[in-house]
């Protein structure tokens, strides 16, 4: 588990040359991607009960979903936060305090502050819509990046998580203790990208200091790590 000290949101870090850049992410608050497979539904609930309705943030869900079934997720959900639940569509605007999901068959990513979806061109067995929505994320969000991995078989995750820690973004893995299914909670601690190893409820202890806090400073990290 890694404690680092980041800028406060909206400031940018200086270049080598000591100037800050010029470019700025196109989304202002902080942004939480949860991905997960089997074992995902459960996490999810776990992770959204007690959360208020004003954290500020977005939460993006990407879950494996069978593409030849319409998903019931958005009903699922709806019952356990007091934030909004929708199913993503193409260029729909990102917002605080909503939660997004995406929907069968598609692969999601930001864009300029939306959410966009594109078809998938690999065979379902070989797909990884985390890794693919974590790139844009990282892109986006910068340092306003959360990255979650939960529950799940197989590696999707891994690889994109990586785009987040090299923005400066926050990457959570739940404990493959806890884990129905600990696939993919191994494969992203393996990795060695990994900021935090947490059990669900602590991954809402670190949503909720998340909306009181400076972003991402080393002593409520230090607070919200396990003993």
């Amino acid at each position: 588990m890694i404690g680092r000290r980041a800028s406060l949101p909206g400031q940018t870090r200086p270049q080598q040359n000591g100037r800050a850049s010029p470019k700025r992410a196109s989304v202002d608050f902080p942004v939480v991607a949860l991905g997960a497979s089997a074992g995902g539904l459960d996490a999810f609930k776990k992770v959204f009960d007690a959360l208020p309705a004003d954290t500020g943030m977005a939460f993006v869900l990407i879950q494996h979903l069978d593409p030849t079934h319409e998903s019931h997720m958005v009903d699922l959900l709806t019952g356990r936060t007091p934030m909004k639940v929708l199913q993503a569509t193409d260029r729909m605007q990102l917002a605080r305090d909503r939660v997004y999901l995406i929907p069968p068959g598609a692969y999601l990513a930001i864009e300029d502050g939306t959410l966009r979806l594109s078809k998938p061109r690999e065979r379902h067995g070989a797909r990884m819509p985390f890794d693919f929505f974590l790139r844009s994320l990282a892109k986006e969000c910068g340092e306003r990046a959360i990255c979650a991995i939960l529950s799940g078989t197989g590696t999707d995750g891994s690889l994109g998580l990586k785009a987040v820690k090299e923005k400066g973004g926050l990457v959570i893995v739940q404990d493959p203790e806890e884990a129905a299914f600990d696939g993919m909670p191994r494969s992203a601690i393996m990795s060695g990208g990994t900021d935090l190893v947490l059990t669900l409820a602590k991954k809402r202890a670190v949503v909720k200091r998340t909306t009181q806090r400076t972003y991402l400073d080393d002593r409520w990290m230090s607070a919200c790590a396990p003993s």
